[in-house]
């Protein structure tokens, strides 16, 4: 694995695969972390030695942590910020003047943390593998030889609710009492179609009833809003009053004053184009307590993705969580954009957005992507990037090999996936705000080769709320059943610093035969990394497909129950 050169690390200016694998015998490989702090007064550059980098001076203060990153679980809507803890020596007393009581203290919350692993003192093979800021809580303490610091990666700033937008009697005086507190809506997708049997299922909220009596309104107009964001089409002839979970069609005549955006809309009330039949009298419509108001409409405008359920997720991001454009991995678009095979053809599939409770916004973006086997994950480049759980998607040949001496001595530990192994589901889909709650669920479909296997039946219900259509939400039922019926397992592992350029994602080829772990060109996928300053190894958790076959891989193993081709039964 190495050249004739065993000193090239003495004169490499590039830190890419090739130099690892040249150099991965030689004992002394000369990679280094290096720190940059901003402190109340200026930059902090640290480093475990004391070296030189780009005409930098980096003092040796500290021992670097191990750092490490995740995609998280499968099936469990979370993403995994990074945190990093730096203890600094202050034995000296030389940052005195920048700790509480000192000359120049100023707060430290906020303040950035990168940290970077290169080539010895060659600058531009430096790579950032961390950036983050100090935490507001617990972020720095000291003691009588040190200070330490706690920050949290740069993402923590998406780590926000939505929506945002509070009903209130400052903003609407004549609001009614049980309307306070409540948050107005984020809506996305298309709620004109697939609502059957409701006439229409979206609320509108009216803001100028609070002083109505349990009878009858006052013969004022009612105003009403639909939405946090601006809608990209009302239908006006589309209205409805549910008085006694009876629909009332309003006419169109008796909508008046749509606003600009369609976020709000203003209903006339005792006219006579409108006359209900109720209790055997007809009579003008008037408001009831305890009436409700539904209607079709669009939401935000992102056309001509405006149903796409990977773009509808970006535009939260970017609307809410402070991200910009450049913090997205462009494989956003490639998913964006897939329209093959069926079962995956995201350009075509339809999702919808109406959220009105305060919800973690990362937490709602990643269970968009679970419903279509996506994940998101913060890559090496610090980008927000997708990881896909498409069979069609994953590698067959990984150009990567870990073999025997890619391992250090006694980590190499493979184990069931215990989490997410069932064999039989059903999927509950389309959210209706009129219901709160799914609307519908698919057929139950099981893997009668894995039942026999197991020899039990392991049920589970997945929630698919973001989508309405019935073809669409049974495939991704059977789908995800093929993964989860495969019975898989994970390896935990530590990798020599020759893997240091892996991202969490990536596939590797296993060929690694140590005692009863004999594993035979075997692809796996990153599911977590880190780096150990100490002889900088590379921790990580590898989930190993040798029970999955996919297109391009056949495993060499019996007892194969999931994957891509596996059998699956609609009950």
């Amino acid at each position: 694995m190495s050249s004739i050169n065993r000193r090239t690390y003495l004169t490499a200016t590039v830190l890419d695969q090739a130099f690892l694998d040249d150099c991965h015998d030689v004992l002394e490989n000369k990679l280094e972390m290096i720190v940059e702090i901003e402190s109340p007064t200026g930059v902090i550059y640290a480093s475990d030695r004391n070296k030189y980098v780009g005409g930098t001076f980096y003092e040796a203060l500290l021992t670097f942590p191990v750092i490490s990153r995740t995609i998280g679980e499968w099936l469990s809507p979370e993403l995994q910020f990074s945190t990093l803890s730096l203890e600094i020596s202050n034995a000296d007393g030389r940052f005195n003047p920048i700790l509480p009581g000192g000359a120049s203290y100023g707060s430290w919350v906020g303040k950035d943390i990168e940290v970077k692993i290169g080539i010895s003192e060659q600058a531009a093979t430096y790579k950032t593998i961390f950036k983050g800021k100090i935490t507001d809580v617990a972020g720095f303490k000291r003691s009588v030889k040190s200070l330490t610091l706690i920050a949290r990666d740069d993402y923590e700033r998406i780590n926000v609710t939505f929506p945002r937008t509070v009903l209130s009697k400052v903003a609407y005086p004549e609001l009614s009492d049980s309307f306070v507190g409540s948050f107005l809506p984020v809506i996305y997708g298309d709620w004109t179609i697939n609502i059957d049997p409701d006439p229409a299922v979206i609320p509108a909220y009216p803001l100028n009833l609070g002083n109505v009596d349990t009878i009858q309104a006052p013969w004022d107009s009612i105003n009403l809003r639909i939405s946090e964001n601006d809608l990209s089409y009302f239908d006006a002839t589309n209205v409805y009053v549910r008085r006694s979970d009876v629909y009332y069609l309003v006419p169109s005549a008796d909508i008046t004053s749509v606003s600009a955006g369609n976020k709000s809309f203003t209903l006339v009330q005792n006219t006579t184009a409108w006359i209900i039949n109720e209790d055997a009298s007809t009579k003008p419509y008037n408001y009831q307590n305890g009436d409700e108001f539904f209607v079709r409409v669009r939401g935000k405008n992102i056309a001509p993705y405006s149903d796409n359920v990977v773009w509808q997720a970006r535009d939260l991001l970017l609307t809410y969580g402070g991200v910009s454009a450049g913090d997205i991995d462009s494989n956003w678009i490639t998913y964006r954009d897939k329209a093959a095979p069926s079962q995956s053809a995201l350009a075509s599939m339809k999702s919808r957005v109406w959220e009105n409770e305060p919800k973690p916004l990362m937490q709602y973006v990643l269970s968009m992507f679970e419903q279509v086997r996506l994940e998101i994950f913060i890559d090496r480049n610090l980008k927000l990037k997708i990881n896909s759980l498409h069979f069609e998607s994953w590698d067959p040949a990984p150009t990567f090999q870990m073999q025997n001496w890619d391992v250090v001595k006694g980590s190499f530990n493979p184990q069931l996936d215990e989490r997410n192994n069932f064999n039989r589901v059903q999927g509950v889909y389309d959210y209706r705000p009129n219901r709160n709650e799914n609307s519908s669920k698919t057929p139950i479909f099981n893997n009668p080769a894995s039942v026999t296997s197991v020899g039990k039946t392991i049920s589970k219900q997945i929630s698919f709320p973001n989508l309405y259509i019935p073809a669409e939400a049974a495939a991704q039922v059977q789908e995800i059943l093929k993964i989860a019926s495969s019975l898989s397992e994970v390896v935990v592992v530590q990798a020599t610093w020759r893997s240091m350029l892996l991202d969490v994602g990536d596939f590797i080829n296993i060929n690694v035969q140590i005692g009863s772990s004999q594993f035979s060109n075997v692809p796996a996928m990153i599911r977590d990394i880190g780096y150990d300053p100490q002889g900088l190894k590379i921790p990580m958790k590898l989930w190993s497909l040798a029970l999955i076959p996919f297109p391009g891989y056949t495993p060499g193993y019996s007892g194969t129950t999931g994957g891509a081709f596996a059998t699956i039964v609609q009950e």
